[in-house]
């Protein structure tokens, strides 16, 4: 039977201190550990070429430095760039590099697949399967910046990037993970990401609300809202409608206030399902209850799916009514089309295909 080791890469920054003491090693060598974990191209024990030998075996004979295999690379006619890893355990996730005017957004996957069950998103058709870690989660972040230090976008150089938990999964059903996450991004002896850089996108769990503004990290806040009312939100999110739109806008406002920043409530706009006048006019009443923004996303067909963005002045005249109303909207584009970039198209793409070759 095969062992897994623990991803060094899953400890926060504090953690090292008393790990390299354990290890009979001077404090200064955790500053040194950390520094060597957080660069890209760091892929070997051997690498990290101030740590002594018997320091490198001893963590070797503990951790695993990797847990991520590159499996496949789509990139669009308009930047975006979607990548499907392969876990220890044979499974996959997603990660998407955005090209945004001024910087890249990395979208990246907290869950093997999704419990929410959402009509608009493909990585719900597969169900959860299991949580990542948060060395998985921190290594998709090094796969991209090593993508983006041999292939850079255009124009944008070694600019910051942003972070958003959009990928598959729903972040706050891993909370403790990705908090970890959020520890080893900000720390100064991590990434030192601002939190203003973080955003975190939910369908708005209550416990796992309640844990987020417990933590209060700072970090940007999407809440899905699926329906207009509780009877829309059940039929389009039927996992998250156990949480009331009522909750879920409470706690969200709450985070808002809490961390000074609005909260963007997002819309996916489904031709003749989420694109009614009368939908618009209820969004309004549930925005100003609070400190928040819309963004409407048109959505992105899935295969084999009737569902559809509307049309162009549908999707404008839904957008004038919230304007209208006094509420900040946003239509976001929908980048990578081409290549099935929109969250667990492109795993699911595969382990169709795999599934078709298993039957065969």
């Amino acid at each position: 039977m095969t062992i897994v080791k623990p991803l060094i890469r899953s400890l926060v920054p504090e953690e090292f201190s008393s790990l390299v003491e354990e290890f009979g090693q001077p404090a200064f060598r955790a500053d040194q550990l950390v520094k060597w974990l957080h660069q890209p191209r760091v892929r070997q024990w051997d690498q990290m070429t101030n740590l002594s030998l018997g320091l490198r075996q001893s963590l070797a004979e503990r951790y695993n430095l990797e847990g991520l295999t590159g499996v496949e690379r789509l990139v669009s006619n308009d930047g975006t760039r979607k990548f499907l890893f392969q876990l220890r355990d044979g499974n996959t996730v997603e990660s998407v590099i955005i090209p945004m005017s001024e910087h890249p957004t990395f979208c990246i996957s907290c869950q093997v697949g999704c419990a929410m069950a959402c009509r608009y998103c493909a990585t719900a058709r597969g169900g959860l399967v299991r949580n990542l870690v948060a060395g998985e989660v921190i290594e998709q972040i090094l796969h991209l910046l090593a993508d983006l230090e041999s292939t850079p976008h255009p124009g944008m150089g070694n600019r910051s990037f942003n972070v958003v938990f959009m990928g598959m999964g729903e972040p706050l059903d891993n909370w403790q993970e990705v908090e970890k996450c959020l520890k080893i991004l900000m720390d100064n002896q991590g990434w030192s990401v601002s939190r203003r850089r973080i955003q975190i996108s939910t369908s708005g769990p209550r416990a796992g609300l309640e844990k987020l503004i417990s933590a209060d990290p700072g970090v940007g806040l999407t809440l899905s809202l699926g329906g207009s009312n509780d009877q829309e939100r059940k039929r389009i999110m039927p996992v998250p409608g156990r949480t009331t739109l009522a909750e879920a806008l409470e706690l969200s406002a709450i985070y808002g206030r809490q961390s000074g920043r609005r909260v963007t409530l997002a819309w996916v706009l489904i031709a003749g399902s989420t694109d009614h006048p009368e939908q618009a006019r209820r969004i309004v009443k549930l925005a100003r209850t609070g400190p928040f923004k819309i963004n409407l996303i048109p959505m992105n067909p899935l295969e084999g799916e009737l569902e559809a963005a509307p049309a162009q002045e549908v999707a404008l005249g839904f957008q004038k009514i919230l304007m209208d109303g006094g509420i900040d909207t946003f239509i976001r584009a929908s980048g990578g089309l081409d290549i099935a970039a929109a969250c667990g198209q492109l795993r699911r793409k595969r382990e169709k295909k795999n599934g078709e070759r298993s039957s065969k």
